[in-house]
Parts: structure tokens; sequence; C-alpha cells
């Protein structure tokens, strides 16, 4: 298992509810939690799975990410 963290387009509990039913197709929902209190909006996501597949299913839900 590898930590990432991304930069999103979320801003609140709500963007965080529908980016999260993104996320749990992939990953388990104990494996991400968010940090809306930082200016980057920031995701970290426990998994080994690429980066490239949780900013997939993060543009799917309709926000923007970017690996920081």
């Amino acid at each position: 298992m590898k930590t990432l963290k991304f930069k999103t387009s979320a801003m609140c509990s709500g963007c965080v509810a529908t980016i999260g039913k993104s996320l749990n197709e992939i990953v388990k929902p104990e494996q991400w939690s968010f940090d809306l209190s930082s200016k980057d909006k920031v995701l970290t996501v426990e998994t080994d799975k690429e980066a490239g597949e949780i900013i997939h299913q993060i543009e799917k839900a309709g926000y923007k990410a970017e690996l920081l």
C-alpha cells in the first residue's frame, strides 16, 4: 500500500460525499479521507491503485484533482 495525496476542487461535505461514492467503487471507505480545512482540499488515499485511477474516479464524479 502507498499513500497518495491529491489537490482537489472539493469545497464542502456534499462534494466529499459525491466524490466518495465514486471512490468507493475502487477503494474501501476507510482507505481515503479529505482535509477540507487545507487550501488545496487534500484527499489522502491509502491504496495499491495508480494515481491515474484515483484521478479518473474523482473526475467521473465531476471534480478536478491533481497528484501532490
